[in-house]
């Protein structure tokens, strides 16, 4: 966990130039709802001798006001784990697929508070959840509160590093608490 949070303080102290040259922001309502749209999302790849992770989410927000921009996402992942291959001779394969809707409120130009609904569609199927009363598939529901930085890369273009806790303790999806999520916006 310290390793995690001096890692997150390193990569803060890296962007924090960045966010130097960000431009001068305009209220939002002197603009078209175009240039009020932002597109993003976030990219993940875990690859080990064990298992194997890919997750992919994009996002589409609204800035309704300078400071509050909700959205709605998508989410998809592929997890392959060979370790209950070490004593059955099974690999687990899923596909995971989802949405969420979230909502921002940036209280610098920097700093934004972060919350968020996600449902996950998962194979109930897969040795960590075996259940007879279960169709195939079962939905998971998360609730995510907690952070992030905002860094301007240039122009329309800025990337997001999260601290998210996950308020679902039950979660077959999400093993630890703080997730750290690292994602970019584009503004229209």
């Amino acid at each position: 966990m310290k390793k995690k949070i001096f890692g997150s303080l390193i990569i803060l102290a890296l962007l924090l130039p960045l966010t130097l040259i960000a431009e001068e922001e305009k209220d939002v309502k002197d603009m078209p709802t175009r240039e009020r749209i932002f597109l993003g999302g976030n990219i993940g790849l875990q690859i080990s001798n064990i298992n194997t992770m890919v997750v992919i989410s994009p996002l589409v927000g609204y800035r309704l006001t300078n400071r509050l921009s909700p959205g709605i996402g998508l989410t998809y992942q592929y997890y392959r784990d060979t370790g209950w291959g070490s004593m059955s001779g099974f690999t687990a394969v899923t596909h995971i697929y989802g949405g969420s809707t979230f909502a921002r409120y940036r209280i610098t130009p920097q700093f934004f508070a972060h919350v968020e609904f996600e449902a996950l569609n998962l194979d109930s199927q897969m040795g960590w959840r075996t259940d007879p009363d279960r169709d195939t598939r079962f939905w998971e529901y998360n609730y995510f509160v907690g952070g992030g930085y905002r860094a301007s890369m240039g122009g329309r273009t800025f990337i997001n590093l999260m601290l998210l806790y996950n308020l679902n303790n039950n979660s077959v999806v999400y093993f630890q608490n703080p997730i750290f999520r690292i994602g970019v916006d584009v503004r229209m």
